[in-house]
């Protein structure tokens, strides 16, 4: 029950997750941010009985081992406080690798989350192709990209990922390529940033085979794949 006379406030928290808190699981992520609003002394909302906790909604969870700028978690304030003040406390409260990037009230659900921009990062090594780019963008537009997946009960199965990528662009320096993509995030076709390089690596194995690898989720978006989930 809500404290007699208090207010029942939804808000929803962007924030970054970078550096070695990609490494973290959700699980653990949920117990941190649970912590950073337990010492922020903000006035969320927290479950009654034996053991309360901040009452917090996150959005779908990343792969561990990728970073994100674009995560979000929902929580119920008990008194109006303006975001700037959420935001300093919550950054003051955060370890680093967390860092609140705006505050305001939800528009839609998580579950209208359907597209993710991803960036990811190839330390290459050896011979690089002059074309290396073109060559990138013509393995993931190909109408077919069959990856492997396992059911629930662990069995293989080949599926074609291609209508759930959506190549945006694949840049060269140095001995850095830099490839995006829009990936699916629908439960039903869903598609891990980790098949661009194996699917680049399927291409040009020469190339590709033992790169490092530094993904991160720049922007998630609605059906339509060009709106801004907020």
């Amino acid at each position: 029950m809500l404290p007699e006379n208090a207010v029942n406030i939804k808000i929803r928290i962007k924030f970054s997750k970078t550096g070695s808190l990609k490494f973290i699981s959700h699980l653990d992520l949920q117990r941190t941010m649970q912590s950073s609003f337990l010492r922020s002394k903000l006035p969320i909302y927290y479950s009654e009985g034996f053991n309360p906790h901040p009452k917090v909604v996150f959005s779908p969870p990343l792969s561990v081992g990728v970073s994100s700028l674009t995560e979000f978690v929902d929580v119920k304030m008990l008194a109006d406080v303006a975001p700037a003040e959420i935001m300093e406390k919550l950054n003051a409260s955060f370890p680093k690798g967390l860092c609140a990037l705006e505050c305001y009230t939800p528009t839609a659900k998580f579950t209208d989350i359907k597209w993710g921009l991803y960036e990811v990062k190839f330390e290459l090594t050896g011979e690089i192709p002059e074309d290396i780019c073109q060559k990138a963008q013509a393995a993931l537009t190909a109408e077919e990209i069959i990856i492997e997946k396992f059911t629930k009960k662990g069995e293989p199965k080949r599926v074609n990922i291609a209508e759930g990528m959506r190549f945006e662009s694949a840049a060269l320096e140095g001995s850095v390529l830099t490839v995006t993509a829009k990936l699916s995030c629908d439960d039903a076709s869903f598609v891990n940033p980790k098949y661009i390089g194996e699917t680049l690596t399927c291409a040009m194995p020469e190339v590709f085979t033992g790169a490092e690898e530094e993904t991160c989720r720049m922007a998630v978006y609605l059906a339509d794949g060009e709106t801004l989930f907020k």
